[in-house]
């Protein structure tokens, strides 16, 4: 009984590994400012099952944008796609790690660049009134010829 017990603790932790983080993809990248509009970029993160063990597993994605990273659970999916909107020009690192009761194993990072500048709004074409002109005084011409004679 001794030798099934310890040979169970042996095999048990390779058999109810959780899935593993895989890849992460990152695309457009770099990503580019489009006139007005900030780049809309998808992260593409998967994990590999095991072939017996737990099926599902946590993870978090960090956007590097120092904004709160997003916590999803893989159940039966191998994959799941994120979408993220990027306000600033500049260089991120996204990060990806296992989270939760039942953590992804493992670990993954890209780096995103995000090109170009938002183009300025254009300013409304609202044109302040044109202040009104003082009525200018009349000027003294000749004097009208007086209607009593002498």
């Amino acid at each position: 009984m001794k030798i099934w017990l310890y040979l169970a603790m042996l095999v048990a932790p390779s058999v109810l590994a959780a899935p593993r983080l895989e890849t992460l993809n990152v695309s457009p990248n770099p990503a580019k400012f489009a006139g007005e509009r900030a780049p809309e970029v998808q992260v593409v993160v998967s994990v590999q099952r095991p072939k017996s063990g737990p099926v599902g597993c946590e993870a978090s994605v960090d956007f590097g944008d120092g904004g709160r990273p997003r916590a999803e659970d893989y159940g039966m999916s191998s994959t799941r796609t994120f979408r993220k909107t990027y306000a600033k020009n500049g260089t991120y690192t996204i990060r990806v790690r296992g989270t939760g009761k039942i953590p992804c194993e493992g670990t993954l990072q890209a780096t995103l660049t995000v090109t170009g500048e938002p183009a300025k709004k254009k300013a409304e074409a609202k044109k302040k009134p044109e202040p009104k002109k003082k009525a200018e005084p009349k000027k003294k011409g000749a004097e009208a010829p007086s209607s009593q004679s002498r």
